[in-house]
């Protein structure tokens, strides 16, 4: 149940909108106010009723916390209807014309002068506060006492330490003996003498550290040096031969098993492989004996190893004898939860080390559960409540299963409330899927389950909120990967977090794969969202989504090739309360949202609490205009949409709009104009220009607070206007990343180069963050000022068709920090200055002169080195199996 993290942030949402004369609900204040009242009576009583329900399972306390639950829902639509209304008539305002504005006006400082639609929403409230007033008199009956709640929002923000490390930790306790028997089996195997490949099963309870183990195994020098090539594959729930096999070659196009059969054999024929396999839940042993007489074709020594928490899906795997993974000892535990526990603490004094070793001493040898706990503790310097975790009555685990969950419940029933609902949302998320982090954030956003911090930005509370939740072992496994368009951040849940998410909303949540049916959705009664697994999906009907009063999520992944898609876009009309659509959650290209035309979007502009749709991959050339209607709309992602042209033309109207999306848009002809109005706009990952006036023109972007990457495409279609006008990014300064591109031009005359400077020129990009500068298709003879003022922050410099430029920077303190450059068919450019100390990775391709070539070799530091189509004698000038 998360009813007290939803109320309180229903509360906090109603205070301002009372007090704001121009909101639409100043013409219900006394029903508000009375409301909020109730509610907060309601709320007083929260944590009484979860900790009753907890513990004593009482039925009658669930039921009324369910009751609760659905009314407060109801609370927020209705709170989102008005907040609409707000938004379109600001819309309406700001596009009418001066001769009707004073009209517009009116209507705005006299909301709901319709009467139908004051009685609608009057009527709505006046539904909630009877069904409130029900809830409230039920609450005598269960004899629910009143607590006093510390605000934990405000303590953590203002106590988090930017300092502290998110790393994984490297030290591995109390597992070396398990490695080194392993090794030594798959190292001097003689328990498989029947088949050239050896299976060898490590079994254990979720969160033992089977997966941890496999991965020591797996990155093992000894290991690396006899096992060619090495794959590593995540199974999980779904038993699929034909993904597995894709994953093992890498494969991602649509194809039969008897290809793939080929091109895995063609990969592995002879050869000492090792596969891992891990988090095994097939039973069937027809699809696995399928499986191995497919992988079967490896020379002797080639093994697979598995993971798996169940002792009879070993059994079928297995040509050795499974290897049981126990516990680790209480001593190696101790040292886990004292490196997790204590750090960075003075806590080392006998009482807290006495009180730890009784906490390590119940967590049973269980990893996860004492990393889970040291990690909660490490923020915790209260005695007493070292005490009462020892103390709980929560603490009756035994090595089983089921058994594990009640002790991470108990971490989570210690997170504050707005940390829980965060938590819990990601089991919408499947299994061993990695999460990306801007993405997720935005997704709690949408959901409205990040609280307001006084002069903090949303986002950058959502940041916080993931990094405690990656502290205490509710998110594992982050990671950065680094690309040159994007620095992405991702995470993965363990398992048994994410059963126990599941176990905490219960039928809120659905998940519909090959296991279960579309006939759930119309039994379910309170559920909110709903997880469609497209892969093990073939002939189910969808309608039933339609019955589900209150959904508010729908994700989809995997592959569908259209029908399901289609099926599910025609019954959003019947889904008011939608916040969230992302068809796109898959890393097979976009097969789901493939086959999708403008013609099946026509429903999703009814959809007027939507917050984020995520529709990226589709073929479509253009979007219904309806889309603009979505006004509470706060990210769009359209990436790889590569056939669309065009934009809708009143895309100004999405007013909330903050993110963006376009990569791999390369089809945009143009922007619509009134860009420069969506002034909450953070995320643009590509600005097209269009050659007419009536387009969108580069000028528009001055007063925009973009962040993150950006691509400005088409610079030579800069109209004089704009430059009168003034095209500087200047207060622009939170991009990392910026991607200029001029469209391919056969003409080089004078005008066009001097053109290409003054353009370039009046750009003005003063950012000390910019991290990253692409350049193409520029026909200037130098660079402009602004690059050599902001050299000293670049760390990546790529120069693509640059016809004319002779130099970089000829200053010796330019790119003190550029470890990365990549300069293709720039045939003037001369010689690379020596000064370049941090440059490691360097390419060189297409024409250049001699003189570029011969500077390489000043450059010491270099690392890494790529040359190809060159029009030089490169063995003339230098060999370069010299370079260090």
């Amino acid at each position: 149940m998360v009813d007290a993290a939803l109320i309180s942030g229903l509360l906090s949402n109603l205070a301002p909108l009372i007090k704001d004369e121009f909101s639409l609900f100043w013409s219900f204040k006394k029903d508000v106010q009375k409301l909020s009242s109730t509610l907060s009576s309601i709320n007083s009583v929260l944590e009484d009723a979860e900790r009753k329900n907890l513990r004593e399972k009482d039925k009658q306390t669930e039921d009324w916390l369910w009751k609760l639950k659905d009314v407060a829902y109801e609370v927020r639509d209705i709170m989102d209807e008005c907040t609409f209304e707000d938004l379109r008539l600001q819309v309406k305002r700001r596009n009418a014309s001066s001769s009707i504005r004073i009209q517009v006006t009116s209507s705005i400082t006299h909301p709901f002068s319709n009467t139908w639609t004051r009685l609608k929403v009057g009527h709505k409230i006046k539904d909630v506060q009877d069904k409130l007033n029900q809830i409230s008199s039920e609450r005598q009956k269960l004899h629910l006492r009143e607590s006093i709640h510390d605000s934990k929002i405000d303590k953590f923000t203002s106590n988090w330490r930017e300092t502290m490390s998110l790393s994984s930790c490297s030290q591995v306790y109390g597992r070396d003996k398990e490695k080194k028997e392993i090794i030594d089996i798959l190292l001097n195997n003689t328990f498989s003498v029947d088949t050239k490949l050896s299976v060898l099963p490590i079994v254990g309870i979720g969160g033992i550290g089977k997966t941890t183990l496999a991965q020591m195994v797996f990155n093992d020098d000894e290991v690396s040096k006899h096992f060619d090539p090495k794959i590593w594959v995540c199974v999980s729930d779904e038993f699929d031969i034909k993904l597995v096999i894709k994953f093992i070659i890498g494969e991602t196009k649509e194809t039969s098993l008897e290809i793939l059969q080929k091109m895995i054999q063609d990969k592995l024929r002879g050869k000492i492989y090792l596969i891992v396999l891990d988090d095994v839940w097939n039973e069937k042993g027809v699809a696995w004996d399928q499986l191995r007489s497919i992988l079967d074709c490896g020379s002797n020594g080639a093994f697979v190893l598995t993971t798996t928490r169940k002792r009879n899906v070993a059994e079928i795997m297995e040509t050795i004898q499974h290897y049981e993974l126990s516990s680790i000892s209480e001593e190696d535990c101790w040292l886990l939860f004292k490196e997790r526990a204590f750090m960075h603490k003075k806590l080392t004094t006998p009482n807290f080390i006495d009180i730890g070793r009784e906490i390590v001493r119940k967590c049973k040898g269980v990893p996860l559960v004492v990393k889970t706990l040291g990690s909660q503790l490490r923020f915790n310097n209260d005695e007493n409540e070292w005490c009462i975790i020892r103390d709980s009555e929560i603490w009756e685990i035994s090595q089983n299963e089921e058994d594990l969950l009640p002790i991470l419940r108990l971490s989570y029933y210690d997170l504050p409330y707005y940390l829980r609902r965060c938590f819990l949302f990601c089991v919408i998320i499947p299994k061993d899927t990695e999460i990306g982090k801007e993405s997720l954030i935005q997704l709690w956003i949408a959901h409205g389950l990040i609280p307001t911090v006084k002069n903090q930005e949303v986002e950058d509370t959502g940041t916080t909120i993931w990094k405690e939740l990656c502290w205490r072992n509710f998110f594992q496994d982050e990671k950065e990967n680094n690309y040159w368009k994007d620095k992405v951040i991702t995470c993965k849940i363990h398992d048994l977090m994410h059963d126990l998410a599941k176990s905490v909303m219960k039928d809120e949540y659905y998940r519909m794969d090959a296991n279960s049916s579309s006939d759930g959705l119309g039994l379910g009664h309170g559920i909110r969202h709903v997880t469609l697994m497209f892969n093990w999906l073939d002939k189910t009907s969808f309608c039933s989504l339609k019955n589900i009063r209150g959904l508010q999520s729908i994700m989809l992944y995997g592959g569908d090739y259209g029908k399901g898609v289609k099926e599910i876009l025609s019954v959003l009309k019947k889904l008011p309360s939608l916040r969230v659509l992302e068809i796109n959650r898959d890393g097979m290209q976009y097969q789901v949202v493939r086959y999708m035309q403008c013609q099946d979007l026509r429903y999703v502009g009814r959809l007027k609490h939507l917050r984020y749709l995520d529709i990226s991959g589709c073929l479509i050339t253009t979007l219904p205009n309806s889309i603009c209607h979505l006004l509470n709309l706060q990210t769009l992602k359209l990436n790889s949409c590569c056939h669309l042209e065009h934009l809708p033309r009143n895309t100004k109207d999405l007013i909330n709009l903050k993110h963006l999306y376009l990569e791999g848009c390369s089809g945009l002809k143009y922007f619509p104009t009134g860009i420069g109005q969506l002034k909450h706009l953070k995320t643009l990952s590509l600005f097209v220009i269009g050659k007419k006036e009536k387009y969108c023109q580069l000028d528009e972007l001055k007063e925009l607070d973009i962040r993150g990457s950006l691509k400005i495409k088409n610079l030579e279609k800069v109209s004089n206007v704009s430059l009168a006008r003034g095209i500087s990014l200047a207060k622009i300064t939170s991009i990392s990343e910026l991607d200029l591109e001029w469209t391919f031009d056969d003409s080089n005359d004078n005008q066009t180069k001097t053109r290409h400077e003054k353009i370039c020129e009046a750009l003005e990009v003063l950012n000390a963050r910019l991290k990253k500068l692409r350049m193409s298709g520029y026909k200037g003879v130098n660079l402009p000022k602004w690059v050599e003022k902001a050299s000293p922050s670049l760390t990546h410099l790529e120069l693509k068709d640059l016809d004319n430029v002779n130099t970089i920077i000829p200053s010796t303190r330019a790119f003190p920090n550029l470890c990365w450059l990549n300069i293709s068919y720039c045939p003037k450019l001369g010689r690379l200055l020596p000064h370049l100390k941090a440059l490691k990775d360097l390419t060189v391709w297409g024409e250049c002169s001699d003189e570029l070539l011969n500077s390489i070799w000043n450059l010491n530091g270099l690392t890494h080195l790529k040359l190809g189509a060159l029009n030089n004698d490169v063995e003339h000038i230098f060999t370069v199996r010299n370079m260090n």
